[in-house]
């Protein structure tokens, strides 16, 4: 299974880049030397939920792409065709037939990790037969943690990430839930070293579980940034990478903690700071935005 460290490609969809903040998200990747692309036929931001599973180089796992959520608040008309995409694209994709969201799959050098939203989603077969399947398709362990009602899309990307082999970094979730993070740590410690990602502020940002839908390419993670800045193009001769960023609101103490956090958590990575508050407020972050595999 191709995991984020071995990718080298970073797609978004071109809806993105229609968009202000979009545009200055994809400029600052490209100027770190990512080789970019764009999706066509998208009907939303949200590549990670609706674009394949990467198993190998030249071996892509496709599945129905309906979310329940998507019908309940009536946005049908944004849900996107994956097979059109694909095609147009020219990969070659295996249909799984399974009902799934691309943000509930987080692979690992251990198994892939997913909220068990999965088997609801799935209710038409047996429990047994949804694992067994899954682990057919990803040709790993499955790990089922369990879905947090109270969180409408049940995507494992915005709970817990590999960051080195065999070690996890768990959200702070004991901040929504504090029964369900103990129950995530259970589980996730009988298979990983696990590390809890906690911010010991008087008063926590609302979107601060946004630093672990950060996006990996290579040894390079760029970290979403709660703090509103925009792009100084005057600072380009002489930043060392080309953009630099300017304040332009109060300064959200997380920020700080969490790059000195993955600083210390991932000494062989490069942490790029990406402000991208508005994609946050509509419900996700860079690993949402992006779908990145290995050419």
């Amino acid at each position: 299974m191709i995991l984020d460290q071995q990718t080298n490609v970073c797609y978004l969809s071109k809806r993105l880049i229609e968009r202000e903040d979009g545009m200055e998200i994809a400029a600052i990747i490209m100027a770190h030397d990512v080789d970019v692309r764009f999706l066509e036929l998208t009907r939303d931001i949200w590549a990670r939920d609706y674009m394949p599973i990467q198993i190998d180089v030249n071996e892509f796992v496709g599945f129905e792409y309906c979310p329940d959520y998507l019908y309940c608040d009536g946005y049908i008309n944004t849900i996107t065709n994956q097979a059109r995409v694909c095609a147009c694209m020219g990969i070659d994709v295996l249909h799984s037939g399974l009902i799934l969201d691309g943000g509930n799959v987080v692979k690992t050098s251990r198994g892939v990790i997913m909220v068990d939203k999965v088997i609801r989603e799935n209710k038409h077969l047996r429990r047994v037969r949804v694992i067994d399947s899954l682990e057919k398709i990803f040709q790993t362990e499955v790990i089922l943690l369990p879905w947090d009602r109270e969180e409408i899309y049940g995507h494992a990307d915005g709970i817990v990430r590999e960051i080195s082999h065999g070690k996890v970094l768990l959200t702070n979730y004991s901040r929504y839930s504090p029964r369900l993070a103990k129950q995530f740590e259970h589980i996730l410690s009988k298979r990983f070293d696990v590390e809890m990602l906690e911010f010991n502020v008087e008063k926590q940002h609302s979107h601060n579980w946004c630093y672990i839908n950060y996006l990996q390419i290579g040894n390079q993670l760029f970290l979403p940034q709660l703090t509103p800045m925009r792009l100084d193009c005057r600072s380009q001769a002489n930043s060392k990478y080309k953009f630099d960023y300017l304040q332009t609101g109060k300064n959200v103490v997380e920020d700080e903690i969490a790059v000195e956090r993955f600083r210390n958590l991932l000494p062989d990575c490069e942490i790029i700071p990406i402000s991208c508050p508005r994609i946050v407020k509509d419900g996700g972050a860079l690993n949402c935005i992006s779908w990145n595999i290995k050419i």
